[in-house]
């Protein structure tokens, strides 16, 4: 059992010394209880006390060192560390869930018919927001703004594309945004009619739709409060206590904070700060760190997203002309590594295409400068030269990434890249082996939240349709304790809190979540079908199924 049982062994040899029993608040036993942290745990019996985890081991010889206010038999279930996101949009997520979504739709005709009854059920509501548009699902054309002016004149329209790099927006929020076809937009593009060059279809690549973002009226207090609570309750059931929420404006992060301490929000959250002015005034004060929030990571972006044709890749697309697009330059990366390195902060880079990756790779590099303890991320490393790999070993370097990008993405894939470039693309394996740990996560609301949707595209490589049959690019998959421990154990570790959650050793918090099923041997169809039946986080069921 390694350290743990050895810590139990030295605590029973001292409590028999003393011939005493001291109380704790709650003893869980009766089932299989495992961990996943520098080493594999498995035991019978958890011993819980003031929200931490006091013992692990055999129940009989806990019952005889404890005694608990509160017993609960498991009934031959299966406990595991509390799930942790490791690249999420939290905030996003709950603002998601009050607006228009598109997502899966298989047409531009079935999201207007949603789009007339989101109208019709808000008809007081000026701006439209919405998420999940995806051009891939109906044939690769962009959807045009012209029936929304049409419909709805009086209403400002902004909605996502499913990665969130690209937007539609209706014609007076180009208006609003003065864009004409003549209009450039460092790191972005505007997308002209390809039938009518001097018009403009609405449709905002990457920087472009960051501009009509910033336009929409900001939500108010009382808006953000409901969307953290109700994305918290659907984390909750899905299992999951931790989120590594990639990019936040310091006012949301310190509203976290806020509602944490007054007892409303339970997960755990380790931020990442956007990269702006008040947040790097913010973060000269050194990192801030709660028992529930670290904010000690800045979030920079080095492309766009393959889905759109913004990734940025060494070499043209297939389908399509150009090589995506570059978010910043050079000097930009240079200037704000140096200033987080000095601040002693993460560095965390979304980077999709080849190009990206390199070019963020040898940034860091430069100031890394070889083997460190720095935890710099590169969130997705979803196309990779496989000569660049190298990088995450040599630098110490951390891949976060997201399995069901992978079979979200497969059935187009190819069409971008060609194959020649699919052998690094969504090579989860490879990079495990360079990088030594592959913190998971999901990207939601790009992807859904739910856990078992990364196990299983992560271990059998195929969708919630369990498509394809064979498994997408298999040689790339990771075993059941892989892909686990990447749900747990190495997201802690990357953000700095692998001493607090993530595994189930003694002095840790208590979260965890229990499963009727053995996650560890069940088929892709079983891991669908499971469902959490109590999340317990610090020591505190804070879900539990109704049946």
């Amino acid at each position: 059992m390694g350290r743990s049982f050895l810590i139990c062994i030295c605590v029973f040899s001292l409590l028999v010394a003393c011939r005493s029993t001291p109380r704790v608040d709650l003893l869980v036993y009766g089932g299989q209880v495992n961990s996943f942290g520098p080493e594999y745990l498995q035991a019978e019996c958890l011993v819980i006390d003031q929200g931490k985890i006091v013992a692990i081991g055999n129940t009989d010889s806990l019952r005889a060192l404890y005694t608990a206010t509160k017993e609960i038999d498991l009934q031959g279930k299966h406990l595991y560390p509390a799930w942790h996101d490791a690249h999420a949009h939290f905030a996003s997520f709950g603002k998601g869930l009050f607006e228009l979504e598109l997502k899966g739709k298989a047409t531009w005709e079935a999201c207007l018919e949603a789009i007339a009854a989101y109208v019709k059920a808000h008809p007081d509501r000026a701006w439209v927001k919405g998420r999940g548009w995806d051009q891939n699902l109906w044939g690769g054309k962009y959807p045009d703004r012209r029936m929304l002016d049409s419909l709805y004149p009086d209403k400002h329209f902004y909605l996502s594309r499913v990665d969130g790099h690209a937007a539609l927006v209706s014609g007076n929020v180009l208006e609003k945004l003065a864009f004409t076809t003549e209009t450039e937009v460092e790191g972005g593009a505007i997308i002209p009619d390809p039938s009518n060059a001097k018009r403009l279809t609405g449709v905002l690549i990457d920087g472009a739709a960051d501009l009509a973002k910033a336009v929409i009226p900001e939500p108010v207090s009382k808006e953000l409060r409901e969307a953290l609570l109700a994305a918290q309750e659907r984390c909750i059931s899905s299992g999951i206590a931790a989120i590594t929420e990639a990019g936040l404006d310091l006012k949301l992060i310190l509203l976290i904070d806020s509602m944490q301490k007054e007892g409303l929000l339970h997960m755990k959250f380790i931020t990442m700060l956007n990269p702006g002015p008040e947040e790097f005034e913010f973060a000269r004060k050194g990192i801030y760190e709660t028992p529930k929030l670290k904010a000690a990571s800045f979030k920079l972006y080095a492309d766009g997203a393959l889905g759109s044709r913004g990734a940025l890749l060494k070499e043209p697309y297939c389908d399509h002309k150009g090589s995506g697009l570059a978010i910043h330059n050079q000097a930009y990366f240079d200037s704000v590594c140096q200033l987080i390195y000095d601040l002693g902060f993460q560095a965390n880079t979304h980077c999709i295409g080849d190009s990206a990756n390199r070019l963020i790779l040898e940034t860091y590099g430069r100031f890394l400068g070889g083997k460190n303890d720095r935890r710099w991320r590169i969130e997705h490393a979803q196309v990779l030269d496989l000569h660049d790999i190298s990088f995450f070993s040599k630098y110490s370097i951390v891949p976060s990434v997201q399995p069901t990008h992978a079979t979200s993405d497969m059935f187009w894939a190819e069409d971008r890249l060609c194959s020649k470039r699919m052998a690094g693309a969504y090579a989860y394996k490879s990079l495990l082996k360079e990088a030594g740990c592959l913190p998971l996560g999901t990207d939601c609301p790009v992807e859904d939240i739910n856990p078992m949707y990364t196990l299983v595209s992560a271990v059998f490589r195929v969708n919630v349709s369990l498509l394809p049959p064979k498994g997408f690019q298999n040689e790339e998959a990771l075993s059941h304790y892989e892909a686990l421990r990447g749900m747990t154990w190495w997201p802690a570790w990357a953000g700095f809190k692998e001493n607090q959650f993530g595994a189930l050793f003694p002095g840790m918090d208590a979260d965890f979540v229990i499963y009727d099923t053995d996650l560890q041997k069940a088929g892709p169809d079983q891991l669908l079908k499971a469902i959490p039946f109590a999340t317990w986080i610090d020591g505190m069921e804070r879900w539990k199924r109704d049946s």
